[in-house]
């Protein structure tokens, strides 16, 4: 279990449904990441606490934790909780 992130993404079951069919993973600005590498020079972007064991963190509303510690852990394709929401969708694959 992640201890403090880089950047988490977290569902709650208290969004409507139509927020819960995009993917969990999105830009601020809710479009969806064209690729792998757009994700990872956000994140590598972002200011990196001294405590940070995580590179990036998605908890999915049914309690599925997924961490990457490096950015090669992070998914190149798109990705689907074992529940069905959808974690990541990119663009461009």
């Amino acid at each position: 279990m992640a201890i403090k992130p880089r950047i988490q993404y977290k569902d709650t079951v208290f969004l409507p449904s139509e927020i819960t069919q995009k993917p969990l993973i999105r830009r601020r600005d809710g479009i969806n990441w064209a690729d792998k590498a757009e994700l990872t020079d956000y994140v590598d972007s972002l200011y990196v606490a001294p405590t940070s064991d995580t590179y990036l963190q998605a908890i999915c509303k049914c309690g599925l934790e997924y961490s990457y510690t490096t950015k090669e852990d992070v998914p190149d394709t798109d990705f689907d909780c074992s529940c069905g929401r959808e974690i990541f969708e990119y663009i461009n694959v």
